[in-house]
């Protein structure tokens, strides 16, 4: 929980001085995310979900993101009559610079997010577990994408991230099995973005 209230003052703290600096003040995204492979070993394929983030920018071509995504991953194991179901939920909450370079309709943009990402206790047919020694895990993303302006408010967004988080399972997981351990996955998002 203090982690996400950093997250929050330190957001309402960058936009404030964004604000002040910019013309084009706010971006805000939102939209459908797949995640490859799933990092809270709920599935062991990938689950879909949102994301949400809040570009405030100090220059038309740098600002600051606080970025936020959920994801509620459902498996059988196995996947026959009879089976056991998995169930779970994981958020990130990131925060981070952002650099885009406009031009016309197109808006290219790369970043860098540092923050937290937060698993719930996996739940088997209503018995609940913990896979890892905490629920919680140091995680940052470096990506980017593509805005196309739709109108000089309205974007259509396609963007694509490289996420790492740091669980640590319980017992330390098998030597020979690190995506236990540091998960990298794959997150690609889609959606609307609204400039302010």
């Amino acid at each position: 929980m203090p982690r996400l209230l950093f997250v929050i003052l330190a957001a309402l703290l960058c936009s404030g001085f964004a604000l002040a600096q910019s013309e084009d003040h706010v971006e805000v995204f939102g939209g459908y995310t797949y995640l490859n492979p799933d990092f809270s070993q709920v599935s062991p394929n990938h689950v879909n979900g949102w994301n949400a983030s809040a570009n405030f920018k100090v220059r038309p071509w740098i600002g600051f993101v606080a970025d936020v995504s959920g994801f509620y991953p459902r498996y059988t194991y196995p996947p026959l009559a009879g089976s056991l179901n998995a169930s779970g939920t994981s958020y990130t909450f990131l925060l981070g610079p952002q650099v885009s370079l406009r031009r016309g309709r197109f808006a290219p943009f790369a970043r860098l997010l540092v923050g937290d990402s937060h698993v719930s206790p996996q739940s088997f047919d209503g018995s609940s577990f913990n896979f890892f020694r905490s629920n919680n895990a140091f995680s940052f993303v470096v990506g980017g994408g593509l805005d196309y302006a739709v109108t000089r408010h309205i974007a259509i967004r396609g963007q694509a991230d490289l996420l790492y988080a740091k669980f640590t399972p319980i017992g330390g997981g098998d030597p020979g099995a690190s995506y236990i351990r540091d998960r990298n996955v794959a997150r690609l998002s889609t959606g609307v973005v609204f400039r302010f």
